[in-house]
């Protein structure tokens, strides 16, 4: 009877500790989420995926006023996106074209702060060991997948300010999905006002101006379900939209685990046009399904996850009669 109340005794031990460690790391990302909205910083990150690589300079200031944000690449065609607050101008100068839209999901160095509960009902979180990223000291933050519908992720967080300096996102072999790194970054003093601003605004008066922003409705309104949600994952917003010129609004539907998130696009198939080329593909690290609902609509699903989740999310996918 000793033995066994000492099992038990250990056993409780050890899921309170396997608690708190989670609950140092959670508070972790809670640092990195407040950090990437309130510090001021300036830097370099390289993007790596697959056999592609790309080098983007990032600046951002946060005041009384709000959240201003410049991102350029500095490979390939120029791109820029500028963000102030909640509005986000995508700059194509190649193109001439301005794309205009809500804030998106934050990315890289950002965190959005998110339900623990949510969180963990998904993942294990915990810390990792010490390490080093662009001359600092960056401390690990381990998340690992529950099950197959989602992948890894390790976070290096800067420990003085919280700042992300690097992040990973791995598959259930633990191959590298894809992987952020700042090279080298300044955090926190004065990011002069210029850097937050658009270099091609003034040139911009004859450019080609597209808005995406869409119209917020509920899923009564936008008259799509999904008849068994992918599992961890809710449902954070719906949107009506034009995702192709000329072409019939479309309803765009985001889910989120707390960590990854998957778009879910439901638009009208325009009769006497080509039929679309449904199933599996992939631009890079994000997975795409098609699928067709009758005649009438194709559905598209893609996000940073694996296959089979992007699959099942639009097949579970409903019209509903009006």
């Amino acid at each position: 009877m000793i033995g066994r109340a000492w099992v038990v005794a250990l056993s409780l031990f050890a899921g309170l500790a396997q608690a708190s460690a989670s609950q140092d790391a959670i508070a972790w990302l809670a640092k990195v989420s407040a950090a990437s909205q309130t510090l001021n910083y300036a830097g370099t990150f390289v993007y790596q995926a697959g056999r592609t690589t790309e080098t983007s300079r990032i600046a951002h200031i946060s005041d009384a006023t709000g959240e201003y944000e410049r991102l350029e690449t500095l490979d390939g065609p120029p791109r820029e996106i500028v963000r102030s607050n909640g509005d986000v101008r995508f700059y194509l100068p190649q193109e001439k074209i301005i794309i205009s839209d809500h804030a998106m999901p934050k990315r890289f160095p950002a965190w959005a702060h998110v339900s623990p509960d949510q969180l963990m009902g998904n993942y294990n979180v915990r810390l990792g060991s010490l390490d080093r990223v662009a001359g600092m000291p960056a401390q690990q933050v381990v998340l690992e997948p529950r099950d197959a519908f989602r992948y890894g992720h390790t976070f290096w967080v800067e420990p003085g300010s919280g700042l992300m300096l690097k992040s990973r996102m791995l598959d259930s072999t633990g191959a590298v999905v894809e992987q952020f790194a700042f090279s080298d970054v300044s955090i926190g003093g004065l990011v002069e006002r210029d850097k937050v601003r658009s270099r091609y605004a003034a040139a911009a008066g004859g450019w080609r101006e597209i808005n995406a922003r869409g119209a917020a409705v509920t899923p009564e309104e936008a008259g799509v379900s999904c008849r068994g949600l992918l599992p961890g994952f809710r449902p954070i917003s719906t949107v009506r939209r034009q995702v192709k010129d000329g072409g019939a609004d479309a309803v765009h539907l985001v889910y989120s685990d707390g960590l990854a998130t998957i778009s879910v696009f439901v638009e009208p198939i325009v009769q006497g046009r080509k039929t679309p080329v449904v199933g599996e593909s992939a631009v890079g690290p994000t997975r795409i399904f098609k699928r067709l609902i009758g005649a009438q609509y194709l559905v598209t699903a893609l996000g940073e996850v694996p296959p089979e989740s992007v699959r099942r999310l639009a097949e579970s996918v409903e019209i509903r009669q009006k």
